[in-house]
């Protein structure tokens, strides 16, 4: 009888190859995936591993395989998948003789490889129980899978942040499911015409709906890490983009962030509204400077913080109802709107500069304390942008004649504090008395009072 034969009877009579024949060797090296044998004890030693299952952990030969898993089972999987793999083969094994689990390969390179393990649990003529084990290499179906569930729960965590609603209709089926809180937003339950409201086909279309509620994930969000804001970046130009930034940090158990999920809602055109609206509603109608609310708003934000100098400088054209009267209205508010214009490009950008009503003025500048600068400022401001007008108005010999147009002067009651006042009320006060005391000694010219660092 020939070698060949000898097996061929061996697998009539046993029904399986012995591993000792090299036709059997030979037959499952073919078999693709890893195969593998190892003793049913605490030590789990293997007997028996093909050349694909050396290719999986990235071995060229049988003594790498050894070196790097002790020869052992428990050496081929992950350290961190041990206990849960062990624990689940022995609740399969309980009820039946295979088994099947999922873990990483143990690979000293640190190449991410999931394997589904598929073993029979056997005990031979002599006694000794064994595992007979199939790999088969799934990383891309677990990592498939993995991002699947992923963009679900982002997609969940997405839809809480934004209170939105999600819709996936099955359109052979007519199965709808339905994410998000529908009936705290809408007063009722969902119905077939909130999804279909523009027919594609010709289809009978009867929808199955069943809701899914996010409040359980809403409130989790909300215990979590949760960020919510406005902000803007600038463009390429360097103008402001705006948008509204939400992201939410995921712990795990042991309080450790795994997962980082959020996103960027593009709000610009709302902002840009808003910021309209808002400008809108703190600017003067007339002259497009601050009006008297506003002008309040921000002083007074400003006193509860400043440790500086600051100064209020109060105005009032001289004779205004006389260029009424005179000139007419539109003549008296083109005065007030070319004052308005002299006062802002006069000051610096940061400085409050307001019309509080009628022709009244104001000009708040913080950190600007007594000194040359202010003297100058404030002189600059009293000459008007009507002086070179008024120069005009002078005949050859000196005597003047009517003026085409008004070409008004102004008064100005301005007041420093060394030490920032609490309020408007009171800064506003000083000042007034200052404006009072420059028009009853002649108007045209600028009074200056400092309080808390000496006469004026």
């Amino acid at each position: 009888m020939t070698k060949n034969e000898a097996v061929d009877m061996s697998v009539k009579a046993n029904g399986h190859i012995p591993f000792s024949s090299e036709v059997s060797r030979a037959f499952l090296e073919r078999i693709p995936g890893g195969l593998f044998r190892y003793h049913a004890d605490e030590n789990a030693t293997l007997d028996f591993v093909s050349k694909d299952l050396l290719t999986m952990f990235g071995c060229e030969t049988y003594e790498q395989f050894c070196e790097l898993t002790g020869n052992t089972f428990w050496g081929m999987v992950h350290p961190d998948d041990r206990e849960r793999v062990k624990s689940e083969i022995d609740t399969q094994i309980e009820c039946s003789q295979t088994d099947r689990v999922s873990y990483r390969l143990n690979r000293s390179d640190g190449v991410l490889v999931w394997v589904d393990d598929c073993g029979r649990h056997v005990v031979d003529e002599a006694g000794v129980a064994w595992f007979y084990v199939t790999l088969i290499d799934v990383t891309e179906k677990v990592l498939g899978r993995r991002q699947l569930e992923r963009a679900h729960e982002r997609l969940e965590i997405l839809t809480a942040l934004s209170n939105d609603v999600v819709f996936d209709i099955e359109c052979a089926s007519g199965k709808t499911e339905v994410f998000g809180d529908f009936e705290g937003r809408f007063g009722r339950e969902p119905r077939q015409t909130d999804f279909v409201v523009h027919r594609r086909c010709h289809q009978p279309c009867t929808l199955s709906i069943t809701t899914h509620s996010l409040a359980e994930l809403t409130k989790s969000l909300s215990a979590a890490s949760l960020v919510d804001f406005e902000l803007s970046t600038p463009d390429e130009q360097g103008d402001p983009i705006w948008f509204r930034y939400q992201s939410v940090v995921l712990y795990d158990d042991d309080k450790k962030p795994y997962r980082h999920v959020g996103r960027l809602l593009d709000t610009h055109e709302m902002a840009l509204r808003e910021s309209q609206f808002r400008l809108k509603a703190e600017r003067d109608a007339l002259t497009g400077i601050y009006n008297r609310a506003a002008a309040m708003d921000r002083i007074d934000t400003t006193l509860a913080t400043t440790k500086r100098p600051c100064t209020l400088a109060l105005i009032d054209v001289d004779d205004f109802k006389h260029i009424n009267d005179n000139y007419g209205h539109p003549e008296g508010d083109r005065v007030l709107k070319e004052l308005a214009r002299f006062l802002a490009q006069s000051m610096r950008k940061e400085d409050v500069v307001a019309r509080l009503g009628g022709d009244e003025f104001a000009i708040f500048a913080d950190g600007l304390g007594p000194g040359e600068a202010l003297n100058r400022i404030l002189g600059h401001l009293a000459r008007t942008p009507f002086a070179s007008q008024r120069a005009d108005d002078l005949q050859s010999d000196g005597q003047p004649h009517p003026p085409i147009n008004p070409a008004p002067t102004i008064s100005i009651g301005a007041v420093c504090f060394v030490n920032a006042p609490d309020t408007f009320e009171e800064l506003y006060a000083a000042a007034d008395e200052v404006l009072y005391k420059a028009k009853d000694a002649g108007k045209a010219q600028f009074k200056l009072e400092i309080v808390d660092g000496g006469a004026a």
